[in-house]
């Protein structure tokens, strides 16, 4: 475990990020006196997308492919 002031935390950023990927937990103090902790997470795996699966779902009414009326000057 390792302990760091919230200054000494925002200059050695990267460093405390390598302690973190190496699994260990970084404990920064802030100006007011509060704990935080800095730990590696991982995050769970992803599922595949399946293409298509939203297919049905969305409907377009036809007045959606009329044309604006605020267009009708220029598609004349």
């Amino acid at each position: 475990m390792k302990n760091y002031t919230m200054e000494s935390a925002v200059a050695n950023f990267a460093e405390l990020m390598e302690h973190a990927q190496q699994g260990l937990v970084v404990n920064i103090v802030g100006s007011d006196g509060r704990e935080y902790q800095l730990k590696l997470t991982p995050l769970p795996p992803r599922k595949p997308r399946t293409p298509g699966s939203a297919k049905g779902r969305i409907t377009m009414s036809d007045e959606f492919f009329d044309p604006l009326p605020e267009f009708e000057p220029y598609m004349e």
